[in-house]
């Protein structure tokens, strides 16, 4: 322990911000390759390559003799902080006072020719701190809609510096001693940076795994679940029904010679007709039914607490809309019209019976002509014995 002087205290701290530098470089590489790249990926590049060059010029600065003519690392403090405000407000799509906030930037940064270091010092501590606290602010609101932890991990870090930064100025000012002050806030940067860069690893992991799960269960085209999404989603609804003994109907619903339309079209006005009646089916729908595109030109839409004679009622207003709104792709008119199978069950039930009923009753809508709903019903079966019909 006898050879941790502060030298070496000073050195093992520059390394460690040059390994955690190196790691989030390599991610962002790695992410910028990626098909679907966050927000702000590019940004927080430029944050994490500005802080280290600001941490050299800083260690330069302190192992040199020769005093620098113009305070480097206070100016690259400054300049780092707005560029993290830009990135966190890249990052939650948040843009309002980047111009307000880049004209104090750069007013604190031309500050550095005209006033003495320990006047820059003040200056560029509460520079910095207005913009992580501004980055906190957003990153903040940003954490609370996507419910990532890892922005609420950067909003953390502005708080730091909004209530340390301040505080070790006014220790300065109480007790007179500069080199105490500078070597406070440079901690209070360190944690703050060492919070940025684990709030940004995490908010990485964490919206990637909500876009694989998005992905998993959400149809690329329409935005609508799939299959599988589909089965989560009304495993609440069957399970009422099953405790309840409640109705439970689905539709389904197919658009008439939709191969020819990709055939005739092209499959970017397929793409188009399909979502134009996946908005028709959406407009239809109750906040608790649950709408699928489980094929080609599928849809599966599940009704709780619905009867059958309700869900018919339903899918011909489904089938009237459709037929009726003309649909446009690529400044073509094309003529769809939709076939619908309504299925109904009481009590427990299992979604592919049910959807399974659904499909037969859309191809006897098939076979008898397209363009209408047709519809069977799954009831118990009751079985008398021998003695009884006696």
């Amino acid at each position: 322990m006898e050879h941790l002087h502060a030298e070496n205290w000073f050195q093992l701290h520059f390394g460690l911000i040059f390994l955690i530098t190196g790691v989030l470089l390599l991610v962002v590489y790695a992410l910028s390759d990626a098909n679907n790249t966050i927000p702000g990926l590019g940004l927080f590049a430029v944050f994490f390559m500005s802080a280290l060059l600001g941490w050299v010029a800083f260690a330069l600065q302190q192992g040199s003799n020769v005093p620098m003519m113009v305070d480097v690392p206070s100016v690259a403090s400054v300049m780092t902080s707005y560029i993290f405000f830009l990135a966190a407000g890249q990052r939650a799509k948040i843009y309002q006072g980047r111009y307000l906030l880049g004209a104090f930037c750069l007013i604190a940064c031309l500050s550095v020719f005209f006033v003495v270091p320990q006047q820059m010092f003040v200056i560029q501590a509460l520079a910095a701190t207005v913009f992580y606290a501004s980055a906190g602010v957003v990153s903040a609101l940003y954490s609370w809609q996507t419910r990532n932890l890892g922005d609420a991990l950067l909003a953390i870090a502005g708080l730091i510096m909004l209530i340390g930064v301040p505080f070790a100025l006014f220790e300065w000012l109480q007790q007179g001693d500069l080199k105490s002050a500078q070597q406070l806030t440079f901690s209070i940067y360190s944690a703050a940076y060492v919070l940025v860069a684990v709030g940004f690893l995490a908010g990485v992991v964490i919206e990637y795994q909500q876009k694989l799960t998005q992905m998993a269960t959400e149809d690329p085209l329409t935005q609508l679940l799939n299959r599988r999404g589909l089965e989560h989603a009304v495993q609440v609804t069957i399970a009422h029904a099953s405790r309840q003994q409640s109705h439970t109907a689905a539709v389904l619903i197919d658009i008439d010679h939709f191969e020819g339309v990709n055939s005739n079209f092209g499959h970017d006005a397929g793409d188009q007709v399909i979502l134009q009646v996946g908005e028709v089916i959406q407009h239809k729908c109750r906040t608790s039914d649950v709408l699928a595109r489980t094929g080609g030109g599928e849809f599966l839409l599940v009704l709780p607490e619905t009867d059958l004679d309700g869900a018919r009622i339903l899918a011909e207003r489904i089938r009237e809309d459709v037929s009726a709104i003309p649909m446009v792709a690529n400044q073509q008119r094309i003529p769809i019209t939709v076939s619908l199978g309504v299925a109904g069950a009481v009590g427990e039930i299992k979604l592919d019976t049910l959807s399974g009923e659904a499909g037969r009753a859309m191809t006897l809508a098939k076979m008898g002509g397209r363009n209408r709903v047709a519809s069977v019903e799954n009831k118990p079966v009751y079985l008398s014995s021998r003695e009884q019909r006696g």
